[in-house]
């Protein structure tokens, strides 16, 4: 994407979503529908392949304006592009709710990638024997899995599915340039992606997806973080609908005071709760790579 402007990268990603086959996808897509685009692309385009970096590059362009500057440097206007005030600080548009769905594509090309390479072992396993055997050192485990740790706050339920083996964490471990690709691993180190054909109602609430950001700040949210929420509309409906608690006939549960039990990250005061469980996770992951 260097070099190019904003309008020049949207349309290398309006080709990119017409020759994958995302320009048909929208909100009301099946997950087959997004399983049979990442069937097309390359098996063999790992995880860490430059490509994934340039398109995350390409997408930054076309989305993001950085404040911009005076002559000496300094930055004006800081304030609106914090809030989100200039247009192009927005993944705007159909094209840029397909490019937003593209993610959940790429994360389970990923994972199938990682699955695929080896024959024995959990999905955890087999993401350290690649990280091992590829010589990586732009990975890493410590960044936060909040918001991949949903639960029900009122009646403290978990989504159908979750694992409570090792703490019943979900721990994240990232990739290429230790941030655009994503692994959610949980208590039985198997991944959480959104398209698995036997996708739990945990691996939809808590899933991965590809960040098209370099690290997490304020880009992230741009990119990654805010295209997934209530405002936009871009989720994928079958997502969305797992976020809530079901009954038994598949209604949703409410509460006594008439809302509706969501699925939702603690609050960063409460994580402190899982720290100790995540810290034990984190730790063994990192020397069982190293060993």
């Amino acid at each position: 994407a260097e070099g190019l402007s904003a309008s020049e990268s949207k349309k290398k990603l309006k080709m990119l979503m017409k020759v994958t086959g995302m320009d048909g996808i929208d909100e009301n897509s099946s997950a087959e529908e997004l399983r049979r685009i990442a069937n097309k692309i390359d098996p063999n385009l790992e995880p860490d392949d430059k490509f994934w970096r340039s398109l995350a590059g390409t997408v930054e362009t076309a989305y993001y304006s950085p404040p911009k500057t005076n002559f000496n440097g300094v930055a004006f206007e800081v304030d609106k592009a914090v809030k989100g005030i200039y247009s192009q600080n927005e993944m705007t548009g159909t094209l840029g709710k397909r490019v937003h769905l593209f993610r959940y594509v790429i994360s389970y090309q990923q994972a199938e990638y990682i699955r695929n390479k080896y024959t024995d072992g959990t999905d955890e396993e087999k993401l350290i024997r690649y990280l091992k055997e590829s010589g990586h050192d732009d990975w890493t485990a410590d960044e936060s899995a909040r918001l991949h740790l949903k639960i029900n706050r009122k009646s403290k339920l978990y989504p159908n599915g979750h694992s409570y083996a090792n703490g019943g964490v979900n721990i994240k471990v990232v990739t290429n340039g230790k941030f655009h690709s994503e692994f959610i691993i949980n208590g039985d180190g198997k991944f959480l992606t959104l398209l698995d054909k036997d996708a739990t109602q945990d691996a939809k609430v808590n899933c991965s997806s590809f960040n098209y950001a370099r690290q997490n700040n304020y880009i992230h949210q741009v990119l990654d973080v805010n295209p997934a929420g209530e405002k936009y509309k871009y989720e994928p409906i079958f997502r969305g609908e797992s976020l809530y608690v079901h009954d038994k006939n598949g209604c949703r549960v409410y509460s006594s005071d008439g809302y509706e039990l969501k699925f939702e990250p603690p609050a960063i005061k409460d994580m402190s709760q899982y720290k100790d469980d995540i810290n034990v996770r984190q730790e063994y992951f990192r020397k069982r790579v190293k060993l």
